[in-house]
């Protein structure tokens, strides 16, 4: 599928590992000044909801009689950069979650317990709990939350005393990483680091309303299409 939005994108040639070998790759920058064009030159949006499991190929099909035009959703929606933005069902959410939060947040009563002046807890170090005979290895450090967050974790952490390599803290609650703090929203439902008054959104919970507003995305209409992509067409080839 992914021929119909990339086959007009020009090639470069791109040092990758700053080495002085270049190889051929597609300007992907484009896309960015298209954005801006389609944002001011185009008044004929509408919008569609996408249904469960419903591709952009059949979405493009149902709208324009045309499979090959998916890719103008990922012009004309901010959110939508790639295949991987592409709403999830319900199967694929819960696979999707699995694989980003599969770790453990170990939850200390304090940030400085996590970070301080002294000592802090690093990114890919062992942390181990004499107690238990636990050990996982840090993929996130957290002060705003108090925690931090392990995975290829071997036995069963409890609360108490844990150690890395030079620092050790007390642990007071253990989470699946889906189920922990991401922020927290205040009355007026904006976003805040501030737990006092305000409501608990889980991690879980905020990929799932940024999933859920994936499901309405804005199309050209169709008595713009033709001239939407054959402008796309000479725009990115100049």
């Amino acid at each position: 599928m992914a021929k119909g939005f990339f086959k007009h994108i020009p090639n470069i040639n791109y040092d990758f590992k700053s080495d002085g070998k270049y190889y051929q790759a597609k300007d992907l920058f484009r896309k960015v000044s298209t954005w801006s064009y389609l944002q001011e030159g185009v008044s004929g949006y509408s919008y569609y909801r996408i249904t469960q499991g419903e591709r952009p190929d059949v979405v493009a099909s149902k709208l324009y009689g045309d499979s090959t035009l998916y890719w103008t959703f990922f012009l004309v929606n901010e959110n939508l950069q790639d295949f991987n933005d592409w709403p999830k069902s319900a199967q694929y959410f819960n696979k999707y979650l699995d694989r980003k939060y599969s770790g453990k947040c170990l939850v200390a009563s304090s940030s400085t317990d996590i970070v301080s002046s002294l000592s802090k807890f690093q990114l890919g170090e062992k942390v181990s709990q004499s107690s238990s005979g636990a050990f996982g290895f840090v993929t996130e450090v957290n002060p705003t939350h108090k925690r931090i967050t392990l995975n290829s974790i071997e036995g069963t952490f409890t609360t108490g005393t844990v150690s890395g390599e030079d620092k050790s803290c007390t642990i007071t609650s253990i989470q699946n990483e889906r189920d922990a703090v991401n922020h927290y929203t205040d009355s007026n439902e904006l976003k805040t680091t501030v737990s006092t008054g305000n409501t608990v959104v889980t991690n879980e919970e905020h990929e799932l309303n940024l999933n859920e507003d994936k499901f309405t995305i804005r199309y050209i209409e169709p008595r713009y299409i033709a001239r939407v992509v054959s402008e796309f067409i000479e725009l990115v080839r100049d």
